[in-house]
């Protein structure tokens, strides 16, 4: 026999469960244990396998009542082992109230489940029981799970009952919806779905007997529920429910749980798969068939075989031989040639497979497709041939000519590198021996790309909701738009550049006022990679661009190189400031103090000190100062979504970014006792000004990656005689390869996009701070979308359940890492890299409480409800 319900205690085997690698006690009855020390590890031996000899003839049941003490069978526990519940030495409320380890039955000996030819080793059935109250439903319940042997938790609340799964992962979870007291049902299995790999969780809502005002099955299978149960208080009828989700629900969510394997196999699979529906629409292609054919997988889900045989360019009478042998039952082999979208014609052995369902109908078709090493070659069109009449290599197999698709490209006037480098290339496969030549058709195919530095956004990254949201707010606008009108003019919404900019006049000019002993002692600290931007922000009173500019300005001597007194810069500092919207929670002046403190001290590295010139310093402080000026506190997204007037004026194209430097110079040239370069020649003004704008266009996050992938192609590849580090600085030919126009403006990029976003590699109390702010506006952004009935484009920031850790690590992991691994490695700057490495894992740790401290919110909200409703 099992063990029923115990309250702290656990089931121990009389010899260690193998592999555990854990000693356990010798004793045959459920021992106490103590309640404080217990809890939470009480449900990890419930977990392990639990030895077969546990049941044991003649271990008779034995029990345990919180208001009753503990009450035995036959064998009686040692009277010193006897304890009160609970250890009044602690405070400590247990996570599980009720944890029980039985012997481990599931499906008859010798029954296994089966997908396939997998065989499926089903362990016992774990059930967490969600109950307010013990009533006799639960102690049903309970008693049902130990006749079955199965094992299970029982929890009073919502928090436990998360934390027990996230720990636990059971496959069957019963909540009672049958009162709202205590906590709430639908929110709590709204919780629990949206926690990782919940789908294979069958949970069980069980409501009342009477048809009493019960929530609706469609209001509960939204909520997350799988099915309901009426409330039975016999055993036997529980003990059947139970059985019934064993064999049925969860036996087929176990199957569906080892699919995943097969899923990942084809997904890595060397040979291209696809998988077409009943109706031959194509459902599934696999990453070697995006290569194979040279476009994304999304261009032909949907499309039908006989589309894709025409892309093909099969001929018909191989179409209707290969559906004849499919529609028989058997599979067709043979061999196939593909034009794919390069106009390169590859030959490829082909197999077709049915897959057949019920009633012995077809309800899939598998195609796979492997690729020849050695390429025939031929001038005849492309198609294929049985393999039955023309294998591959004998007379009549397919043929190609593999230079069909290296064409030299036509000679230019001004030819550019990239036409320069194809060219090379053609002509060197030409004399190459087939595997070289293949290995260059794809290094063709990938220099023909109109993107040689974009990313390609692997299956991991689409599938996972978070990060696609984020990466599709911040790099990309809904495709969707593109088929839709404008709004008229009279719907636009006016941003920015519709409101009166300020406009110093010359009383306005005045300098800057003695910094206070606070501000200076602060700034004192200014070249610090710790400095508190924050700190001084409440010092100035939200005006800490003027006071740190001034300090950082004074140190690269800018004023000198521009050639204007210090009053002209300090007023046209306070102009800048003052365009800086201060009723954004991130995009506001102390932002931008942030960004150019970042830049200050990433100049003041030693490589970048041996590269730069005054020119280049000076440039970089000035981009950093007006990168984000008249930020609306808005994305280019949400711009180019609402037809506001910015979107139009810069044709949806780095909407902000070009908004952000064209009106500092706008605003820096109409007035004099503003004009910072008045006094420049007039091509050391163009070249300043062209290092500004290429720095702050740099910013936009539609061109991260090309950025990146450059930068660390170009900069980080270090020539044979250089330092693992990069370049070799003490050597003339790298520091000279590192000093071109080229590599500097490939720096200078790096530079601003690092201080832009170095908040995550800041000191963890401004780390967290930036993290609240930037949460906080792109919520403020979400709500508005929905107010004008906007497309969401970043749905995880709402207001009412932002989820900041989580955020946060998906940005790091996303856009961060790769970045600052390659600056840190080239600035030599291993401390911001640790310190980096630190906030992520703080964020990792927040992110698994949130979900908890959620719940508590809304079970005190619900308290409070149901306090008012008494008091009514």
């Amino acid at each position: 026999m099992g063990c029923v319900p115990s309250m702290h205690l656990t089931c121990k085997p009389s010899s260690p469960p193998e592999g555990s690698g854990k000693e356990v006690g010798t004793s045959d009855c459920c021992s106490p244990s103590n309640g404080a020390q217990m809890g939470p590890r009480m449900s990890h031996e419930m977990g392990k396998s639990v030895d077969p000899g546990l049941t044991a003839t003649g271990h008779h049941a034995r029990s345990c009542d919180a208001d009753r003490g503990c009450h035995s069978g036959a064998l009686q526990p040692p009277e010193e082992e006897e304890e009160e519940e609970g250890d009044p030495g602690r405070d400590y409320q247990p996570l599980i109230e009720e944890s029980t380890v039985c012997a481990a039955q599931g499906l008859p000996n010798g029954e296994h489940l089966f997908l396939g030819p997998m065989r499926i080793q089903r362990q016992t059935m774990t059930i967490l029981l969600v109950f307010p109250t013990r009533d006799s439903q639960c102690e049903a319940f309970e008693k049902a799970s130990s006749n079955g042997r199965y094992r299970y938790d029982v929890v009073r609340s919502a928090e436990n009952a998360v934390q027990s799964y996230l720990e636990y992962h059971h496959e069957v979870i019963i909540i009672d919806i049958r009162v709202r007291k205590g906590f709430d049902a639908l929110e709590l299995c709204s919780h629990i779905r949206a926690t990782h790999n919940s789908d294979h969780t069958v949970i069980v809502a069980l409501r009342q007997q009477s048809n009493g005002e019960q929530p609706s099955m469609l209001t509960l299978l939204q909520a997350g529920f799988n099915r309901q149960f009426a409330e039975n208080l016999d055993a036997s009828s529980c003990l059947d429910e139970l059985q019934c989700l064993e064999y049925g629900e969860v036996s087929s969510q176990a199957r569906l749980k080892a699919a995943r394997a097969f899923v990942t196999a084809v997904d890595n699979c060397g040979d291209a798969v696809e998988i077409a529906a009943e109706d031959r629409g194509i459902q599934y292609v696999n990453p070697t068939f995006e290569k194979l054919f040279g476009c994304d997988g999304k261009e032909v889900i949907g499309k039908k075989f006989e589309d894709l045989s025409r892309i093909e360019k099969i001929k018909p009478d191989v179409i209707e031989s290969i559906n004849t042998t499919i529609q028989n039952g058997k599979h067709w082999d043979g061999v196939c040639q593909i034009r794919r979208q390069s106009g390169e014609i590859l030959a490829h052995k082909y197999r077709v497979y049915p897959v057949l369902g019920q009633s012995g109908k077809i309800c899939h078709t598998v195609a796979i497709r492997s690729t020849i090493a050695e390429q025939p070659v031929t001038t005849e069109h492309p198609y294929a041939v049985n393999n039955a009449s023309s294998p591959v290599g004998e007379p009549g197999a397919v043929r190609r000519s593999r230079k069909e698709s290296v064409a030299k490209l036509p000679p230019m006037t001004l030819e550019a590198p990239i036409t320069k480098v194809i060219n090379m290339l053609v002509s060197l496969q030409e004399s190459s021996s087939s595997p070289a030549a293949e290995s260059l058709d794809k290094i063709l195919e990938v220099l023909r790309s109109s993107e040689l530095y974009a990313p390609y956004v692997s299956k991991q990254v689409r599938d996972d909701k978070m990060t696609s949201e984020l990466v599709g707010g911040l790099m990309t606008v809904d495709e969707d738009l593109l088929h839709h009108r404008r709004m008229s003019v009279a719907k636009r919404t006016s941003y920015s550049s519709d409101k009166p900019l300020y406009n110093r006049t010359q009383s306005q000019a005045t300098a800057l006022k003695i910094n206070s002993p606070e501000v200076q002692t602060l700034l004192d600290n200014e070249m610090n990679w710790d400095f508190d931007i924050i700190q001084l922000e409440r010092l100035t009173h939200k005006r800490p661009l003027v006071h740190l500019a001034m300090q950082t300005f004074r140190r690269f001597d800018v004023a000198e190189f521009l050639g204007v007194e210090e009053t002209v810069l300090c007023a046209w500092l306070h102009m800048i400031e003052s365009n800086y919207h201060a009723s954004n929670p991130y995009h506001n002046s102390t932002h931008a103090a942030d960004v150019m403190h970042a830049t200050a001290y990433f100049l003041g590295c030693d490589r970048i000190k041996n590269i730069f010139v005054e020119s280049d310093q000076v440039a970089s402080l000035i981009a950093a100062v007006v990168h984000d000026l008249d930020h609306p506190g808005k994305t280019n997204s949400f711009l180019v979504n609402s037809n506001a007037d910015l979107a139009v004026l810069y044709n949806d194209l780095a909407v902000l970014e070009c908004h952000h430097v064209s009106t500092a110079y706008r605003l820096t040239l109409k007035d004099p006792t503003v004009n910072i370069f008045k006094n420049l020649a007039r091509d050391d003004y163009r070249s300043l000004r062209q290092q500004v704008v290429d720095m702050v266009l740099a910013t936009e996050m539609t061109k991260h990656f090309e950025h990146l992938n450059r930068f660390v192609s170009v900069i980080n590849q270090s020539p044979d005689d250089a330092s693992d580090n990069g370049f070799d600085l003490t050597d003339s030919e790298g520091s000279d390869r590192l000093s071109t126009i080229e590599n500097q403006t490939l720096i200078k990029r790096m530079l601003i996009k690092c201080a832009d976003v170095s908040n995550p590699a800041r000191p963890l109390n401004l780390c967290v701070e930036w993290a609240k702010r930037i949460a906080e506006e792109y919520c403020h952004q979400t709500d508005a979308e929905k107010a004008q009935s906007l497309p969401v484009v970043m749905p995880a920031f709402d207001s009412k359940a932002c989820n900041i850790p989580r955020t946060q690590t998906t940005f790091i992991d996303f856009f961060i890492n790769d970045m600052f691994e390659a600056w840190t490695k080239f600035c030599s700057l291993p401390d911001m890299s640790y310190r980096l490495k630190d906030n992520y894992l703080y964020w990792k740790r927040q992110e698994e409480d949130v979900i908890a401290k959620q719940i508590s919110e809304n079970n005190a909200r619900i308290s409070t409800e149901e306090a008012i409703e008494e008091r009514r």
